[in-house]
């Protein structure tokens, strides 16, 4: 008990531990305050935070997931999450902040910049929101500030170093999102939007700005790609709250509707390859046993990623399919409109689309979002028969059990190239069908454009690095040479920790099986690796070695400088890849070749030296094709 401060009296408070958290409860006994009387508490309490060192020991796969507080000299990002001021567990607040921090910082928040007071020793700036918010996160940074104002609102770039052009780029981007986001949506819930520089590789967007990474920031890519994603969750996520009881809905649709969005105002191709790589991400990283949409929470965990970014865009993208774009937009600005500044789930989705569209969606939502797993499909007894007015293409559509209701598109090729597009409904665990056409195909496709939330089969999916990383029995084997070992065994180590894989010497007796059974990562190459001497008659059908390096198709590649990190199917089991990692180069360059290796895990080729890295993916097969017999 006891308290006081600011000229007020003491009052009676206890403290408690909440059961199942790191967090203390505070009850406190206020005085009765009749008629409507306003009463302000004063809190007094102290706390450590992480080193910055401390945070960067659980960076994995490059990226740092920051749940408690981190400071240093480089400055400090404290997340709501780690609980930096009194709040309610549950509950929504306006916040009126004033923070102080040494010389030569600058405090960031969500919320309008009202004030900034800089002294030789002090730093004071206040922060206010009134519009409510889940939680307040505090980042603090040595920041060259700069600013612009579009429609009313503040655009601001905090980067540690002053680079106008840089700064300019960013305000530019951001006013172009803001205005496409506000035609789509509905208006921009906040006064600012700003872009905020870590000493941390984060990606995260707040309420009003955005949190990225040093050495992301300068990528070329990014201001066409990641800020807009984090500019759309001003909308979804962080005007619109997640209610994660019923599962976390704001990742897939800000997906849908910034990458995607993005990867349509390419072309037809571009849109089919995203959409293949999200069926491609959940095969191979979902795992035997995936989650249901309406259990994702976890964003750091590959398998449950796979789930709520890959599957729940799925969804969406085929919600829009069944819909179609005008009436899809009109239920986004209903759903916005319906729930600004509230929490939401999957359900409020289901009836803002239903109030747009006039539909029952039930079946819809049932079986994609509450319904673990994805449907299987095959294509079979495909036959063409010349009848009075046409020909008449027969054949039959299985799917795997619990069957779900589908709208396959069937595309059939007829002869010069054209196409012809049928759109049929799949119920059952085999149907057949039969359409007619004034020519015969010369081929018919199951889903060649991959609209459809499927199970691609083993076959089906090139031979890439996700399939290795994405196999929790896969197995990582390094040399047993000293001087091969230790060029290798950083990355090894790093790769190991990131994925939760195992680590085994070339000389192991179980690696004769694991080449035979399983997805393996080979680290070294001829004269390296005994391992590598095994496979390299299965790789010669796409990569050739020679003194001098190697060579992909007709290109060739010096070794060193250049590193190849490579993946084909496993001839003794197709479900697995066999993978290696070879170059030229010290231990500590093959480290940080490892570390860029990450971020292409959806190729099966990567050739990482100077520059930008050369990538490609070598094909799968076209299980769900039919070609027919032509006569001649």
């Amino acid at each position: 008990g006891g308290g006081g401060g600011g000229g007020g009296p003491d009052i009676d408070y206890r403290v408690r531990k909440v059961q199942g958290g790191p967090f203390k409860e505070v009850i406190i006994k206020t005085p009765g305050a009749g008629g409507g009387e306003e009463l302000t508490l004063r809190v007094d309490f102290h706390g450590a935070f992480r080193t910055v060192e401390e945070a960067q020991e659980d960076i994995k796969r490059g990226v740092a997931h920051v749940d408690e507080g981190v400071m240093g000299l480089e400055g400090a990002f404290i997340p709501a999450s780690s609980y930096w001021y009194p709040r309610e567990l549950e509950g929504f607040a306006s916040f009126d902040v004033t923070v102080t921090a040494p010389g030569g910082y600058t405090t960031v928040t969500g919320g309008q910049w009202l004030e900034s007071v800089k002294t030789a020793h002090s730093s004071t700036d206040r922060w206010r929101s009134e519009r409510p918010t889940d939680g307040v996160d505090l980042v603090v940074g040595s920041y060259h500030v700069e600013r612009d104002e579009f429609n009313g609102i503040d655009v601001y770039t905090f980067f540690f170093e002053a680079d106008k052009a840089l700064s300019e780029l960013y305000i530019g981007k951001t006013k172009e999102y803001l205005t496409l986001y506000a035609g789509l949506f509905g208006p921009y819930p906040f006064t600012k939007f700003a872009v905020v520089e870590s000493f941390l590789p984060t990606g995260y967007g707040m309420p009003s700005y955005t949190l990225l990474g040093s050495s992301v920031l300068r990528l070329p890519f990014i201001p066409d790609t990641s800020l807009g994603h984090e500019i759309a969750h001003s909308w979804w996520g962080n005007s619109v709250f997640v209610d994660d009881s019923l599962g976390n809905w704001a990742e897939a649709l800000t997906t849908h509707t910034a990458d995607y969005l993005y990867e349509k105002r390419k072309g037809a191709e571009e849109t089919s390859e995203f959409r293949f790589k999200n069926l491609q991400g959940y095969k191979n990283f979902a795992g035997k046993d995936p989650i249901a949409l309406k259990d994702f929470n976890d964003s750091a965990r590959t398998e449950t990623r796979a789930v709520g970014y890959n599957k729940g865009t799925m969804v969406f993208l085929m919600l829009e399919d069944l819909l179609g774009e005008e009436v899809f937009t009109a239920g986004l600005k209903e759903f916005y409109g319906e729930m600004a500044f509230r929490k939401a789930t999957w359900k409020d989705i289901q009836r803002a689309f239903e109030k747009a569209s006039g539909r029952n969606l039930g079946w819809f939502f049932s079986q994609w979002v509450e319904r673990a797993g994805a449907p299987g499909l095959k294509i079979g007894d495909a036959a063409i028969e010349e009848g009075p007015e046409g020909y008449d293409v027969t054949f039959v559509i299985e799917q795997t059990a619990p069957h779900y209701a589908l709208k396959v598109p069937v595309v059939f090729t007829m002869e010069g190239g054209q196409t012809v597009t049928e759109v049929l409904d799949v119920k059952k665990g085999r149907e057949g069908f039969a359409v007619s056409l004034s020519a015969p195909p010369l081929a018919l496709e199951l889903d060649p454009e991959y609209r459809v939330f499927r199970l691609l089969s083993d076959s089906e999916i090139p031979p890439s690095l996700s399939v290795f990383f994405g196999d929790n029995t896969a197995v990582i084997v390094v040399p047993s040479e000293k001087t091969a070992r230790g060029k290798y065994s950083s990355s090894a180590e790093l790769l190991s920790r990131d994925y939760g894989l195992q680590v085994v010497s070339d000389t192991s007796p179980g690696v004769e099986g694991y080449l035979k059974e399983r997805s393996v990562l080979i680290m070294g190459g001829a004269g390296e690796n005994k391992a590598f001497e095994r496979v390299e008659k299965s790789l010669s059908a796409f990569v050739t070695f020679g003194p001098e390096g190697f060579k992909i198709g007709e290109k060739a590649f010096a070794s060193p400088p250049s590193s190849l990190a490579l993946a084909v199917k496993n001839p003794e089991n197709p479900g697995k890849n066999i993978c290696i990692f070879i170059g030229g180069g010290t231990g500590e360059e093959m480290l940080e070749r490892a570390k860029r290796m990450r971020f292409f895990t959806k190729y099966s080729y990567i050739v990482l030296g100077e520059g930008e890295p050369e990538k490609g993916v070598f094909p799968g097969e076209k299980v769900l094709r039919h070609e027919f017999e032509t006569g001649g």
